[in-house]
């Protein structure tokens, strides 16, 4: 078979939004080429991996890539399906009726767009809660770039369109990935409590990425659905680790990367990182747990709070704490 001729890797700058901090994202061009057909197939891409290989960041960077709005929900074990959808407030419609608001009898004032809604239709989303005065959260409403720019997540939507990240599907049970189905075929769906109100893509189809830790098996009609990225690392781990951590850290020995605004980190000390992490995974073979970039990311993430800019004293923390990132099975503990 001939070498497949793929985009050469970019690296994106994934702006802080939410909970998630600033960070920066190595695309392949296996996984750009991935993204590119679900935008044009208008399928979900759902992407297999054992945690820590960057599955969920790989969705921050699809919206930095096509300058999309970024839309997502951590899926739990007590997520419902509905709440993807649309959420109703109960509580607060309750409390108006025992004080005898006339709002309280139209349900139509409770109910809150969830994130399937407002990735499918963020102008339709801004609309329904303005003419039903619901007071709920959006989705955040605002990205600063590197230079401290500040776009607004609305613009991105109504111009772009959004990426909407369902990240850890494999947590919920089959009920919620089947009752996905009719949404995800059709990019739309109706509320039920609201006479029949449509909620359907008007110009630009989400781009919608899944994640599954491989946790719980996935219904069969549901992955049908899905184009599928299985994210693993190449056959040499380390470089494969080296590789990703570049992107967060640049080398202070190559003078064209000075002034990006990455903290700067020694190839040595990457290496060296990166082959405990190596030492320790060879010590494993058999365990549940093996040590992979979370650690090895975290591990370096700590190495410059604690020395930054100082080569020798990185040094010297590395061997200090080491063990404390990768050695979490009782098979390696000191």
């Amino acid at each position: 078979m001939t070498d497949i001729k793929r985009p050469d890797p970019v690296t994106y700058y994934l702006p802080a939004v939410g909970t998630w901090p600033e960070s920066h994202y190595l695309l392949d061009g296996r996984c750009q080429d991935a993204i590119r057909l679900a935008e044009a197939s208008g399928r979900p891409l759902l992407v297999r991996g054992l945690p820590g290989t960057g599955k969920s960041d790989l969705a921050r960077a699809a919206a930095q890539m096509f300058e999309r709005a970024f839309v997502y929900e951590v899926v739990t074990a007590r997520s419902e399906p509905q709440e993807l959808l649309w959420r109703f407030d109960a509580v607060a419609r309750l409390a108006d009726a025992q004080a005898q608001e006339p709002r309280a009898k139209d349900v139509s004032h409770y109910i809150a767009p969830g994130p399937l809604w407002w990735s499918i239709d963020w102008r339709g989303a801004e609309q329904w809660l303005r003419e039903h005065e619901v007071h709920a959260q959006r989705p955040d409403a605002e990205l600063t770039d590197q230079s401290g720019q500040v776009s607004q997540q609305a613009q991105r939507a109504q111009t772009k369109g959004c990426v909407l990240l369902l990240d850890e599907i494999d947590k919920a049970d089959s009920e919620l990935p089947n009752s996905l189905l009719e949404v995800l075929a059709n990019s739309g769906f109706r509320l039920p409590c609201a006479d029949g109100y449509e909620v359907k893509a008007r110009q630009h189809k989400p781009l919608i990425i899944i994640t599954t830790n491989e946790d719980r098996e996935l219904p069969a009609a549901f992955v049908r659905r899905c184009l599928v990225l299985p994210l693993a690392a190449d056959a040499d781990f380390k470089q494969w680790l080296i590789a990703r951590a570049r992107s967060h850290y640049r080398d202070p020995d190559d003078t064209s990367q000075a002034g990006d605004g990455r903290p700067a980190m020694a190839q040595t000390l990457l290496e060296q990182a990166a082959q405990r992490l190596m030492d320790d995974r060879a010590q494993l073979r058999g365990e549940a747990h093996l040590p992979g970039l979370a650690e090895y990311l975290d591990l370096l993430r700590g190495l410059d709070s604690l020395a930054r800019n100082d080569p020798a004293q990185q040094q010297q923390w590395l061997d200090r704490v080491c063990d404390f990132a990768y050695r979490k099975s009782a098979s390696l503990s000191a």
